[in-house]
């Protein structure tokens, strides 16, 4: 038996086979870095008003794949072309027209029907499409990322499709997301399809996109939560009180983690609003915020794997969002973001201290999770030098001074939603529920604010 030939890419006839050129390719992939771009933009703008859990999560995922995707693409092109095409302006009106038709979504049910029951599957079909066209030994860089990519974007529509399942539970939703999925289509028709190259005859339906759309980074829980409202969260004093058994303090963290929803939802704003950045920022950022989705689902496992009903028992509220997001600029909600991932880094009172209290404790998957959590908090604040910095053009004492003054000054801005509900001290109780004794700290007063950044 001989020894394959051409790495084991191919066969000859395989790559004797004529594939796309260099041309078509080029075309080809400034589109798809395009799509994915405002696919990204897409799950940044509906990640606050979407009150479903699970959708912020798989936005938040979703969100900073895109931004990898399309940097692939880009780096590609510019290994193809030089200098290669400006790809931050739209390669294609009409696909614009399409995706800002998808943007018109409202609904929980619209947004999985325009991003996963139409454009995410139509991608996933263009580059497979893609894959097999392409020479498999010339263009081995490009079939490379598309490999990564199938998978990547297959994983995705089949969660798509599943969570599009469980919210189109009637006649009446299963209707209405037909009724948006055929509009859809008719619009990605007529933009010649993710690749611009099929043909379209016919008329548009009446277009549901304003003119100028206006994203909404309000947060937002669905009924589930029902202490969304009372902002009064003692884990961020209890995880660092002296005197605290560590399994108290265990308990308090993993609280901590599952709140951390509210910082993707902060996060979104700040992407988002960030124009004209090097595509790199976009990577970075995203990759943040998807780490800090990631630490919220940490928490909401360690609860489920002990049988707590996490979304009823903790007041999983979104007031670090709504500060950031409602009450500050962009560049000021950054600062704090900065500030608050700079103050988690001292042994005695960061990411240290946290893992060695779920090792104190004796709590295996507590000590993961810290673990992981230490980990990418110290990436964070890598992200937060190189880009937190260059965005708001300060040294890093100007920025992270501005960051604690806004962080400490926004806590009041919380006072105007307390009258939604009762703003109590829910932690002996639950301390009681969990722990089967009194908590150690029952009878003292806390607030809204966490301590951290304040030492």
């Amino acid at each position: 038996m001989p020894i394959p030939p051409l790495a084991g890419v191919c066969t000859y006839p395989d790559a004797a086979r004529l594939g796309l050129g260099i041309d078509e390719t080029v075309t080809r992939l400034v589109r798809y870095a395009w799509i994915e771009k405002r696919m990204m933009e897409t799950a940044l703008y509906w990640l606050n008003p979407t009150p479903e859990w699970e959708v912020k999560e798989a936005l938040s995922l979703h969100a900073y794949l895109a931004a990898d995707h399309a940097r692939q693409f880009r780096e590609r092109v510019s290994e193809m072309r030089n200098p290669p095409p400006n790809m931050n302006v739209s390669p294609d009106d009409r696909l614009d027209r399409f995706i800002d038709e998808v943007l018109a979504s409202t609904s929980t049910l619209d947004k999985l029907t325009a991003l996963y029951g139409v454009l995410k599957p139509a991608l996933l079909a263009a580059y497979r499409e893609h894959y097999e066209a392409a020479n498999p030994l010339v263009d081995y860089p490009t079939r490379r990322i598309l490999r990564m990519l199938l998978i990547e974007e297959e994983e995705a529509v089949v969660w798509g499709q599943q969570a599009l399942a469980a919210v189109a539970d009637s006649p009446e939703a299963q209707a209405q997301a037909a009724a948006w999925r055929a509009h859809l289509a008719v619009y990605l028709a007529a933009a010649g399809g993710v690749t611009g190259e099929a043909e379209f005859s016919g008329d548009l339906p009446a277009s549901r996109a304003s003119e100028s759309f206006t994203p909404d980074y309000f947060p937002r829980r669905d009924g589930r939560f029902v202490g969304q409202w009372n902002f009064v969260f003692p884990p961020h004093e209890v995880a660092r009180t002296d005197g605290v058994p560590a399994d108290e303090k265990v308990l308090a963290l993993m609280c901590k983690r599952t709140l951390e929803m509210d910082v993707p939802e902060a996060m979104a704003r700040m992407i988002a609003e960030a124009k004209g950045q090097p595509w790199n920022f976009y990577v970075d950022m995203c990759r943040q915020l998807w780490d800090e989705a990631r630490h919220a689902m940490m928490g909401s496992v360690y609860f489920e794997a002990h049988g707590i009903d996490w979304k009823r028992e903790i007041p999983l509220h979104p007031g670090f969002a709504i500060r950031l997001n409602q009450h500050l600029s962009p560049i000021e909600a950054h600062a704090v973001l900065y500030a608050i991932e700079q103050s988690l880094m001292p042994a005695t009172t960061g990411k240290k201290y946290e893992w060695v209290t779920a090792d104190e404790a004796g709590d295996p998957l507590a000590k993961l999770f810290q673990d992981f959590d230490w980990a990418d908090e110290v990436l964070h604040v890598n992200i937060g030098r190189e880009w937190g910095l260059a965005t708001a053009g300060m040294n890093r004492e100007t920025f992270q001074a501005l960051g604690h003054q806004k962080a400490v000054e926004s806590e009041a801005a919380l006072a105007r939603y307390t009258d939604r509900a009762p703003q109590v001290n829910w932690w002996p109780d639950f301390v009681q529920r969990v722990l089967g004794r009194p908590s150690a700290v029952a009878g003292e007063t806390f607030g809204t604010s966490d301590p951290v950044y304040k030492r």
